[in-house]
């Protein structure tokens, strides 16, 4: 028979008697106490106020005893579990493994394994839950996205602040003889993904302003993320030169580049792997024909996980309607952007579209 069943019992049972045993001496004390004309001679209603009291008390007693062997019943199995040199003691791996005994034994094992295990969590409805808020805190140790004033170039970025888990890591930063810029981040947000965006700020800050040239910048790059074995990483870096029409880059996302001009819609590829490879000798790609007033458009690879479209067709979509716009500058492209793919949305019932999305927009000027 399990505690469960016996507890109720025995405490039922130790009431009865109890309560027996007041009947019985009220009984007593109303046959016994009376003058011989029949007058009770105790006030009765005193003598149920204190013998109600005494056995209140003796319950108390035994529940304050019986809850003091339980705790100190807990503390003896808390303490062998905590032995590193006696995992089960001599008095519980000698029980039946059916028995009640061991049972509570092995509860209370389970729960403080799993407490330790999972410390911090248990506010959070599940693990995922717990992971986005860590991560969501990782992010935020990133400040918000400052565009340096870059002559010859008009920059704009979404979301240009580092609060939301699932937002790619986005910076630009201001060369020698041009513009340096990154994007990058995962299909999928989470605590690695943040310690890596942070890693990667540490990298780019440490270029500086102005300080070295786009290729040197571009080669500082490669040799610091080649010191660390970054898996699944979306990496799109870039450089575009004042007083040249090239851009070198380097380029490991699904999502091309995407080149608008007055003559349309053009897609620059990297090298054909869609992620980091840590092993890899990432050469680095140039695109030309890069000319004043063209805009170049970076977007996360969520975009196509969000709306479950290829990148041609992403393309389909914004071709004639970005042309027959005709944008004056990069905050007008990316509004542009941003209310078709508000609509796009609307039209896949998404709730909010534009959660998981990155854009990266710069506008040459000269």
């Amino acid at each position: 028979m399990s505690y469960r069943v016996k507890l109720p019992i025995l405490l039922g049972v130790i009431s009865f008697l109890f309560f027996f045993i007041h009947f019985l001496f009220a009984e007593f004390t109303f046959t016994h106490w009376q003058n011989p004309k029949g007058e009770n001679t105790l006030n009765f209603n005193l003598v149920g106020i204190y013998s109600s009291f005494l056995l209140a008390l003796c319950i108390s007693f035994i529940v304050y005893y019986f809850l003091g062997f339980l705790y100190q019943y807990i503390l003896h199995i808390i303490f062998h579990i905590q032995d590193s040199e006696n995992q089960i003691p001599k008095d519980i791996r000698n029980l039946n493994r059916n028995s009640d005994e061991y049972k509570i034994y092995k509860s209370v094992m389970f729960t403080l394994l799993q407490g330790e295990e999972g410390l911090g969590e248990e506010q959070f409805e599940n693990k995922f839950d717990w992971k986005t808020i860590q991560a969501t805190s990782l992010n935020k140790q990133i400040p918000d996205i400052k565009i340096p004033n870059s002559p010859g170039f008009d920059v704009a970025v979404f979301p240009s602040v580092m609060r939301y888990a699932g937002a790619d890591y986005i910076r630009i930063v201001r060369a020698k003889d041009g513009l340096f810029g990154i994007i990058a981040g995962h299909m999928e947000p989470g605590i690695l993904e943040s310690s890596e965006k942070i890693f990667i700020h540490g990298i780019v800050s440490s270029f500086g302003d102005g300080l070295f040239s786009t290729e040197e910048l571009l080669e500082k790059l490669k040799f610091a993320l080649h010191q660390f074995a970054f898996l699944k990483l979306k990496l799109s870096a870039f450089v575009i030169q004042n007083k040249d029409d090239k851009m070198s880059f380097l380029h490991y996302m699904d999502m091309p580049i995407f080149q608008f001009s007055n003559h349309g819609i053009q897609v620059i590829e990297g090298s054909g792997d869609d992620h980091w490879y840590p092993n890899h000798k990432h050469p680095i790609s140039m695109a030309d024909g890069i000319e004043v007033g063209d805009y170049l458009v970076w977007a996360s690879d969520r975009t196509l996980t969000q709306f479950g479209l290829t990148s041609f067709e992403i393309m389909e979509e914004f071709v004639d309607y970005l042309l027959d716009l005709r944008p004056s500058s990069s905050r007008q492209m990316l509004l542009a952007i941003a209310k078709k793919m508000s609509a796009l949305g609307r039209e896949r019932n998404l709730t909010n579209p534009m959660e998981k999305l990155s854009i990266l927009v710069v506008r040459r000027n000269k």
